[in-house]
């Protein structure tokens, strides 16, 4: 099985890493809008537990997560449809897409 990838596929798959990671980053610095709640020993739980409320997002925060989540789902469908897929089957089709997933760990790249 011949898992070389062309450079479009390569730089698609490494577009979807960074489009999930700047999503990722975002709805970790903009929490959605939750009521907070602290909890005492005896009261359900062992220790003591707490998270303060946050206000949650901006129009413009709402947008940008929009924004966000559209770019993958552009990009996605284009890795997936890619011409090389067709070129493989069965288990030759797993193992590459799974390495093309990975391209980038140094594992993968010295194994």
């Amino acid at each position: 099985m011949s898992t070389d990838f062309s450079d479009d596929l390569v730089q698609l798959q490494r577009d979807v890493h960074a489009a999930n990671a700047d999503l990722k980053v975002f709805l970790d610095q903009h929490p959605e809008p939750i009521g907070g709640w602290h909890d005492k020993p005896g009261e359900g739980y062992w220790r003591n537990r707490q998270r303060d409320p946050s206000a949650g997002r901006s129009d413009d925060d709402k947008q940008r997560e929009v924004e966000l989540r559209q770019r993958l789902h552009d990009l996605i469908p284009q890795v997936h449809t890619h011409p090389r897929w067709a070129t493989l089957s069965g288990p030759d089709l797993v193992k590459a897409r799974t390495k093309l997933k990975h391209i980038d760990d140094s594992a993968v790249n010295d194994g």
